[in-house]
C-alpha cells in the first residue's frame, strides 16, 4: 500500500549525519536541500522517506526552523516532556492545562488579562483546571471519608500571565512550560472581595428551585447589603457601598444562562435546552483527527487464553472466573477507519498507551494471524487527538506520551458524547452489529437482559474475543458502505483520501522509543549495556564507559523491534545496536521463545551463541508467531514486571563470538549443525533395508525419574 506524506519548509530531516529541509512535496515524493549546503537538494519518493523514518539514524523535527522553537531550543533542558522527571512532568502538564483553560475562558469571556479579571475568573479556571488533569474534584475517584482531595494552588496573575506569554511564543508547545527555576507566585488575595460576594449572591437567589422572579431576587440581595452594613456599623467598621437595582440586575444578566437554568429546572432540561446542533469537525485529510475512547463490551467471556482453558481440568473450567473485558479503540475521522483495538481488564492508562502505539504500525501482520481475509494498513502520524475525561486518558502516562509526540490533544467536556461522534457511532454500530451474534451477551441492561443466563452460557475467551473483533473490523466493517461517507466503505476513502492528500510523517524511530519505550536502568559494561540477552553499543556509550562517572544509564526499548534500543547518556539520546546481528525486527517474545527453547535443551550450557538463537528463531512455528500478534492485544501481553523478572533470569548474554572471530563453538549435539536428507521417490530408495541385514531393534532406555532428582 502506497503512503503519501506532508510536510513543512520549516521542518528538519537528518539521516546519516545530513541535515534536510523540505523544498517541495508532491505525488511522487519531495525535494529536499541540505542544509548549510545551498543548491545541493536530494529527491526521495514517499516509499523512501517512509524507509528512512524508520532508520535508527534519522530524525524528524516538526517546526525546527520556526522562530519561537529556535529561541525554546536553548533555554530548555529537554525537548520531550516524557524525559522529565515525574514531580516535574506532573508540573509542566498542570501548567499546560492552565493556559489551554485560560485562553478557553478568555475566548468565552469569563476572564481577561488583567489582574482584577484573573482574580474574578480564579474559581472558574481552577474548576476548568481540575476538569483537564482529573484532579480535586473532578478526578472522579471514590475518596473515603478522611481521604487525601489533590488539588493545586492557582499562580498569581503576574506568573500566569508570564506562562501564557512563553506558551504563545513557543507555538503553543508544552515544552516552553518547563521550569527553569523554581518560582512561587502571591497567592493571598489583595483586597477584600465581601461586597463583590454580596453582589454574586444574586445569582444563587434567582437559581433556585423556588423559581423567585428578578425581582424578587434584587431585592433579597440588596436586604442582605442592608443587613451586612448594620453588622458592621455597630462593629464599628465603614459601611459598604449599596449598589442600585439597575447595578445587581445587570450583574444577574451576566450568570451563565446554562448554570441558572439547571439549578431552577434541573440538568436533564438543561441539557435539552442547550444542546449543540451541528455537524461535527470538518475533517478532510486522513489522520487529520483521530478519536479514542474505551468501551465495556457487552458480552461475558472467560478470562483467559484458549491455550490455558483447554488444558484446565472439567471441575477447574467450571469454576474459572468470567467477566466482561474493556476494549479499546482508535477511528480515524476522514475515512472511518479504525486505527488501533486492544482488550484490556479494566480501563488503564498503560492498554491506553499501546492503543496510541498501534496506530504508527501496519497492522496487517496481527490481521493475518486472525485469520481476516483483508489488510489492515491504516497508519501514519496523528495531527489531533481526541478523548474523553477518563482516568486512563488524563494520566500523567498517556498525556505525557501525547505531548511527547508532538500530538495536539483535545479532551472534550464529560458526558457530551456528540462532541466524540465518530467513536461513539463505532460502538453503536458493532453493538448492533456483532454482539448479537456472540454467546454470552449482556444486552445492555439488565432490563432487556431478562432472565438470559450470560454467565453460564460464557464459552469464549480472550484470544477467540479479540479474533471475532478483528474479523469484524478488517473483513466486515472496512468494506460494508458507511452512511456518513456516502456509500463509500472506510477501505475505500481510505484510498481515495491518502492519494489525494497523504498522511502526516511517521514519528522517527527514536523518537518512538523515547515516548513509548519501557524507561530502563542499566549498568554499563565493556560491551555496552544488556537488555534481554543482549548487548547493545555505541560511540557515546563507549565514550561513557571510559570517562563518565556515573556507570549507569536510562534505555528505552520497543519489544517489537530488539536490534536497536535508545539509551540516554548524559543529556543526549543515542541509538544502540545489537552487538550481535540478525535480530532485526525481532520481537521480545520470540527472543523469550527461542531462548527458553534452547535452554530447556541445553540445561548445561549457561551460555548460548547468537547464531544458534537465530536458528531457533527461524524454527519459530508461524502458530506461535500468529498467538504472539493476538496475545499482544489482550491482557496478557508483556509487561514491566514481566521485562524485569526475565532480566533477572538472565545471567549470561548472548555470545557473537562465532560471528567476530568467523568460527562457530562446536556442539555436545552432533546432529544440531546437521542438514536432513530425504530419500526420492520411487526406484529401491523406497525401502533401504531391502539388500541389508535387518537387525534387531535396540532396547529403549528410559529415564527412571524420582522426586528426588536435581538434575
Amino acid at each position: 500500500m502506497t503512503i503519501r506524506f506532508r510536510f513543512s519548509k520549516s521542518d528538519l530531516i537528518t539521516t546519516a549525519g545530513v541535515a534536510m529541509r523540505p523544498l517541495e512535496i508532491d505525488d511522487r515524493g519531495g525535494l529536499f536541500e541540505r542544509l548549510g549546503q545551498p543548491g545541493i537538494t536530494e529527491r526521495h519518493s514517499h516509499e523512501e522517506l517512509a524507509a528512512l523514518l524508520r532508520r535508527p539514524d534519522t530524525t524528524y523535527i516538526a517546526g525546527y526552523f520556526d522562530r519561537a522553537a529556535q529561541e525554546m531550543r536553548g533555554r530548555k533542558p529537554v525537548d520531550v516532556i516524557n524525559e522529565l522527571q515525574e514531580v516535574v512532568r506532573r508540573l509542566v502538564i498542570w501548567r499546560k492545562a492552565f493556559c489551554d483553560a485560560f485562553l478557553d475562558l478568555e475566548s468565552l469571556g469569563f476572564i481577561n488579562r488583567t489582574h482584577e479579571g484573573y482574580l474574578k475568573g480564579r474559581e472558574r479556571l481552577a474548576a476548568e483546571i481540575q476538569r483537564r488533569v482529573g484532579e480535586g474534584q473532578a478526578s472522579g475517584r471514590v475518596v473515603r471519608p478522611g481521604g487525601d482531595i489533590i488539588t493545586r494552588q492557582l499562580p498569581g496573575s503576574r506568573t500566569g500571565f508570564e506562562w501564557l506569554r512563553c506558551y504563545e511564543r513557543a507555538g503553543y508547545s508544552a515544552v516552553a512550560l518547563i521550569p527553569e527555576t523554581h518560582r512561587c507566585g502571591n497567592r493571598k488575595p489583595r483586597w477584600c472581595h465581601r461586597a463583590e460576594a454580596l453582589m454574586n449572591q444574586v445569582i444563587e437567589i434567582y437559581a433556585d428551585t423556588q423559581r423567585p422572579s428578578k425581582t424578587q431576587a434584587v431585592a433579597e440581595t440588596l436586604e442582605l447589603f442592608r443587613q451586612e452594613n448594620r453588622r458592621r456599623v455597630d462593629a464599628g467598621l465603614p459601611a459598604l457601598v449599596v449598589p442600585s437595582r439597575q447595578s445587581v440586575g445587570r450583574r444577574l444578566a451576566l450568570a451563565d444562562p446554562y448554570y441558572v437554568h439547571a439549578k431552577r429546572y434541573g440538568t436533564a432540561a438543561a441539557n435539552a435546552r442547550f444542546t449543540l446542533y451541528e455537524n461535527g469537525p470538518d475533517v478532510q485529510q486522513p489522520l487529520e483527527r483521530v478519536e479514542m475512547d474505551e468501551n465495556r463490551l457487552d458480552v461475558i467471556s472467560l478470562l483467559t487464553l484458549t491455550g490455558i482453558w483447554d488444558h484446565l481440568p472439567p471441575d477447574r473450567q467450571e469454576r474459572f472466573e468470567a467477566g466482561r473485558r474493556w476494549l479499546y479503540v482508535a477511528i480515524d475521522c476522514a475515512t472511518r477507519c479504525i486505527l488501533s483495538m486492544r482488550l484490556a481488564e479494566t480501563p488503564n492508562s498503560g492498554d491506553a498507551v499501546k492503543a496510541l502505539r498501534d496506530i504508527f504500525v501496519d497492522k496487517t501482520p496481527i490481521a493475518q494471524a486472525a485469520g481476516c481475509e483483508g489488510t489492515w494498513h491504516q497508519y501514519g502520524g496523528i495531527g489531533t487527538l481526541v478523548t474523553d475525561q477518563g482516568p486512563a486518558f488524563v494520566s500523567d502516562e498517556f498525556q505525557g506520551t501525547v505531548l511527547s509526540l508532538g500530538i495536539t490533544a483535545h479532551l472534550p467536556p464529560a458526558g457530551l458524547p456528540w462532541l466524540r461522534g465518530h467513536i461513539e457511532s463505532f460502538f453503536r454500530t458493532y453493538g448492533h452489529q456483532l454482539m448479537p451474534l456472540l454467546v454470552g451477551r449482556t444486552f445492555f441492561d439488565t432490563v432487556e437482559r431478562g432472565d438470559y443466563p450470560s454467565e453460564q452460557l460464557a464459552c469464549l475467551c480472550d484470544d477467540d474475543l479479540i479474533r471475532i473483533l478483528l474479523t469484524y473490523v478488517v473483513d466486515i466493517y472496512h468494506n460494508q458502505g458507511h452512511g456518513s461517507l456516502g456509500g463509500e466503505s472506510p477501505n475505500q476513502a481510505w484510498s481515495r483520501l491518502v492519494a489525494e492528500h497523504g498522511t502526516p510523517p511517521l514519528p522517527d524511530g527514536l523518537a518512538l522509543r523515547k515516548a513509548f519505550g519501557r524507561p530502563l536502568e542499566r549498568e554499563l559494561r565493556g560491551d555496552g549495556v544488556l537488555f534481554a540477552g543482549l548487548t547493545y553499543n555505541c560511540r557515546a556509550l563507549r565514550e561513557a564507559f571510559l570517562h563518565a562517572p556515573v556507570r549507569s544509564v536510562e534505555i528505552r526499548a520497543d519489544l517489537r523491534d530488539i536490534g536497536w534500543i535508545a539509551v540516554k547518556v548524559g543529556a543526549t539520546w543515542h541509538p544502540a545496536m545489537a552487538n550481535q546481528s540478525g535480530f532485526d525486527d525481532v520481537s521480545y517474545d520470540e527472543l523469550q521463545e527461542a531462548t527458553r527453547a534452547l535452554r530447556v535443551k541445553h540445561r548445561r550450557d549457561a551460555e548460548l551463541d547468537a547464531p544458534t538463537v537465530r536458528r531457533a528463531i527461524e524454527r519459530i512455528s508461524e502458530t506461535n508467531r500468529r498467538a504472539f500478534a493476538l496475545r499482544e492485544l489482550t491482557p496478557f501481553h508483556v509487561t514491566d514486571l514481566d521485562v524485569e523478572r526475565n532480566q533477572s533470569a538472565l545471567h549470561f548474554p548472548l555470545r557473537s563470538d562465532a560471528e567476530r572471530l568467523g568460527h562457530a563453538r562446536p556442539s555436545s549435539d552432533p546432529l544440531s549443525d546437521g542438514i536432513q536428507i530425504v530419500p526420492c521417490k520411487g526406484g529401491s530408495s523406497e525401502n533401504p533395508t531391502d539388500n541389508h541385514d535387518q537387525k534387531p531393534p535396540a532396547r529403549e532406555r528410559r529415564n527412571r525419574w524420582r522426586f528426588d532428582d536435581e538434575q
